[in-house]
């Protein structure tokens, strides 16, 4: 599957929100620990305008981040990448299984006699595309609203001194809020909601001759800084200094 398909098969994008969900929770209880497991460039960002990092200190996560991302890519390139050997020279009558057609016809070109051609990445590494179903005000608005969510419940659950879930909890909330943008936002936009995920594989999908730098490729690097700074507004504004339950029990 990937993120041009404007009509994915149910299985895979909850088989896709359930892999970045798991591994959001994975990576931050492995690293949280180590560097607050920030992992995403608007999370980072987020720190930054809350007076947390230095500005300095911002700029060197957010670089470690994108090139994180673009060595996770190499290797995921170099697992897959021979999957579209049978692809080139072949006509999709050729091709039996209806899965490898898919993959064919997302990696490959297509001559005038419907021959698959030149293979780049199979794909695309899922790198981020707007489906052709929505336009691309409309993927900014879903890509700010889905980060909004992310970096909400970093500050809530992972960063607010009285909140509910306590550290050892708050890579499951986080994780969870990852899973729930997938789950929405896969078959409009992929779910970029981190710029840094969306770069690693659209720079190395562009190395293998799959370039994914077209429609609304400026989505992926706006709007995840604005949701970040929209729920850190919220957070910082509204819910930082608000009573909760155990204040209201204390004063009891």
């Amino acid at each position: 599957w990937h993120s041009g398909n404007t009509n994915p098969e149910v299985g895979s994008v909850v088989g896709i929100a359930l892999a970045f969900g798991f591994g959001i929770s994975v990576l931050a209880y492995g690293i949280g620990h180590v560097s607050g497991g920030h992992i995403n460039p608007a999370v980072t960002f987020s720190f930054l305008i809350r007076g947390e990092m230095s500005f300095a200190s911002a700029i060197m996560y957010m670089l470690a981040q994108f090139f994180g991302a673009f060595i996770g890519a190499l290797f995921l390139y170099a697992s897959v990448v021979g999957l579209t050997t049978g692809c080139e020279g072949n006509t999709a009558d050729q091709i039996d299984d209806g899965a490898n057609v898919r993959l064919c016809s997302a990696s490959c070109t297509l001559d005038e006699n419907d021959v698959f051609g030149d293979c780049g990445a199979p794909f695309g590494l899922g790198a981020n595309t707007v489906s052709g179903a929505i336009g691309q005000g409309s993927a900014f608005i879903a890509e700010l609203i889905g980060t909004f969510v992310l970096v909400f419940t970093v500050l809530m659950a992972a960063v607010h001194k009285s909140n509910g879930s306590g550290p050892n909890a708050a890579p499951i909330a986080i994780g969870w809020s990852v899973m729930l943008a997938h789950l929405v936002l896969v078959p409009l936009t992929g779910c970029g909601i981190n710029p840094a995920r969306t770069f690693g594989p659209a720079i190395v999908a562009l190395i293998s001759g799959t370039n994914t730098f077209i429609r609304g490729a400026w989505v992926y690097y706006t709007a995840p800084f604005a949701g970040s700074l929209c729920a850190t507004l919220s957070y910082e504004i509204i819910f930082k200094n608000v009573p909760t339950v155990e204040d209201d029990d204390e004063a009891v």
